[in-house]
């Protein structure tokens, strides 16, 4: 389900020194079909690379892949990447997006809310590989993590009884919710466990005088209304 994508969102045709754009697949902040390119950040970036002249063209991929081909990559930029410390100068951070919060999600026949503290006890946590989620619970001590490489296949894991909770982002778990056809009844959330920032990312070797009308046209579109925009329209979806 969950393979690289193509999208050609402007119909201008690529040039081979632009810049290549990627996107991880997270809904509400970018996911979509082979026609729709869908989501916060996703939308945000596609309308800013129509002002710069850009194709339009990007990639849709896994959380764990978009991370490895933005290390491995050349002149790439990602739709978000979570700000936190070796990102900081592993690539160039642009404007930020959403801040992003992180809470535990249980059953409701569980026992809850669930906090930091009595999650170390729990078997069991479901959340996605590589991620901020993973390395912030690692950072805090945690060695009962099952991962994954995609949302969705840690909310069926939690749904099945495979995992005790699924920790991930209070923004995803009801927008999967609604894209699973779950009742959102069934499930408890815990009080937010993070913050953070969700930056788009650009990597190192891009200069600054290229990133600059990225940096305008961004600045333009959030000041246009054009991020709270989308962040209301998906926010009343769900």
């Amino acid at each position: 389900m969950f393979g690289l994508w193509l999208f050609v969102g402007i119909g201008l045709p690529a040039r081979a020194d632009e810049i290549r754009l990627i996107a991880p697949y997270l809904p509400p902040f970018s996911f979509g079909d082979a026609t729709t390119p869908k989501g916060i950040m996703l939308e945000t970036l596609l309308a800013v690379a129509r002002q710069v002249g850009h194709s339009g063209k990007v990639s849709i991929v896994p959380v764990p892949r978009m991370l490895q081909e933005l290390a491995e990559g050349k002149r790439m930029m990602s739709a978000f990447i979570g700000q936190f410390q070796f990102r900081a100068r592993a690539f160039t951070l642009l404007d930020p997006g959403v801040e992003q919060v992180l809470s535990f999600a249980s059953l409701r026949t569980n026992p809850g809310p669930i906090t930091l503290e009595s999650a170390k006890h729990l078997k069991s946590i479901g959340l996605i590989s590589n991620g901020f989620p993973e390395i912030f619970l690692r950072g805090e001590g945690f060695t009962n993590l099952d991962t994954a490489t995609t949302e969705d296949a840690s909310l069926r894991k939690l749904m099945g009884g495979r995992v005790d909770a699924w920790f991930s982002s209070r923004w995803v778990i009801p927008a999967l919710l609604a894209q699973e056809k779950i009742d959102p009844a069934l499930l408890q959330m815990s009080e937010p466990i993070v913050r953070f920032p969700l930056n788009f990312a650009a990597t190192l070797d891009i200069p600054a005088d290229e990133l600059a009308p990225w940096l305008a046209e961004l600045a333009r579109f959030r000041a246009a209304g054009g991020v709270e925009r989308l962040i209301n329209q998906y926010q009343q979806a769900h």
